[in-house]
This record gives C-alpha cells, structure tokens and sequence, in this order.
C-alpha cells in the first residue's frame, strides 16, 4: 500500500508540474499576442497620421496646426527627441519645426481612427509619437523605426541594394509629381518608405506613398527603404 500511495502522489506532483508550465507558457503566449496587437494598432495609427498631415500639406503648406511645444509638453519633447537623435533610421536630429497635436485637435482636423497625440511638423511632413509604444524592450516613435519584420512582410538577407527609378511631372504652377517606378529587388518586399530632402536640408520627408507632391525648386535628394534594407540615393532636378 505504502509503494502505491508513493507513487500516486510522484503523479500528482509530475502533473501539477505539467499543468503549471503549460499555465505559463499559456500566458506568455496571451501576452505576446495582446503586445503584437497594441503594436499593429499603433502602427497603424502612424500610418493614418502620416498619409493625413502629406494631405493637409498638400492642401496649403504655409498652415501652421498644433500647439507651440512648451511646460510639461517640452519635457516630454525633449526626451523623445534626444531618443530620436540617436537613432539614424529617422533621419530627426531635433524637435525644431515640430508643433503639440493632441487626440482632441486631431478629431477637428477629421483625422478618424488616432487615440494617440503626436508631434507634428507639418512642414518636413513629420510625425512622431508623443508617448511612443515599448515593444520587445524598444521604445518606438516613428515609422521608420518600425522593423520590416513588423510590416508583415518578408525579405532575404544579404541581398543587393534595390534599384528604381524617378518620374517626374509637373503639375501647376511651382508644383510638381515625383513618382518612384520599376521598383527592383531580389526579395519579398512589397512595401517601401520613400525618403526625400532639398540637398540644402538637414531632414528627410517620409511617405508612403511611391508619389509625393513638392511646391519648391531645388535638387532633390531621394531613396527608398524598408527596415535595413536601403537603396542608393537619387538626385532629382527640378527647376522651370
């Protein structure tokens, strides 16, 4: 009687053993969806943000939206910004330009779907997060923070630089179309950033889009990217 009630009880403590690992393996999985899920909403929210202020540019790029960054707003600014500094996927060096928009002026400006504030300079077409989302011990800010892996897209590593190139059409007056074609690359990549910047520009615009709309004359820098994977840079002339 005494070896078969030993050996109950080993079979209950194996299978309470059992239960608690799988328990946490449960619950660690639960907690990686739900993380992955606030980070494609959060991704998602950049990309509205982005394709709006390129819209609201386009509309008339003398307006001036958003609250002057100042008090407790310029402490969290200068935190995000001096993060942002350091990283070279951005292409940000400082919170110059950026003005405060909060969830509330978003709403009057018609933006549907953000329950985030930004900061937002309208002229280099720029969004960044005003809290930013911690993912996988990384705190992110911007779009082109994001890892390709997280676009939900594939591609090989160590392939060549992908190639492509500019079309440009002029529109009106002082406005022109540049248009990114023949996108070439030996990988699974259907999704690129589009980087552009006057040569005489500290900051690079980010879209998209593989076309953008610019209203001034100049020699115009541009590459596409997506995650590490990097193009060559193009100049495009534009002039009347």
């Amino acid at each position: 009687m005494k070896n078969k009630r030993g050996i109950t009880l080993i079979t209950l403590v194996i299978t309470i053993t059992v239960l608690v690992i799988l328990a946490s393996i449960a619950t660690y999985s639960g907690i990686s969806v739900v993380n992955s899920s606030k980070f494609t909403a959060f991704t998602t929210e950049l990309k509205i943000m982005q394709t709006q202020v390129n819209s609201i540019y386009e509309e008339d790029k003398t307006m001036e939206i958003g609250d002057i960054i100042t008090g407790n707003t310029e402490e969290q600014a200068n935190k995000v910004f001096a993060e942002l500094a350091q990283d070279p996927t951005t292409g940000i060096t400082d919170e110059a330009g950026y003005r405060y928009w909060n969830k509330e002026l978003i709403k009057q400006l018609g933006i549907n779907g953000v329950e985030q504030d930004f900061f937002v300079n309208l002229q280099k077409r720029s969004i960044v997060s005003y809290e930013g989302l911690n993912y996988d011990g990384k705190t992110y800010y911007t779009l082109s923070q994001i890892p390709n892996s997280l676009y939900n897209v594939e591609h090989k590593e160590n392939q060549e630089k992908p190639i492509f190139d500019t079309k440009l059409e002029k529109i009106a007056n002082n406005k022109w179309r540049i248009n990114i074609i023949n996108i070439q690359y030996n990988g699974y990549i259907n999704k690129w950033q589009v980087k552009y910047r006057l040569k005489d520009r500290n900051n690079w615009n980010t879209t998209e889009d593989t076309s953008f709309v610019i209203t001034e004359q100049g020699d115009y820098e541009v590459y596409i990217q997506n995650g590490n994977v990097v193009s060559e840079t193009k100049v495009v002339e534009i002039s009347n």
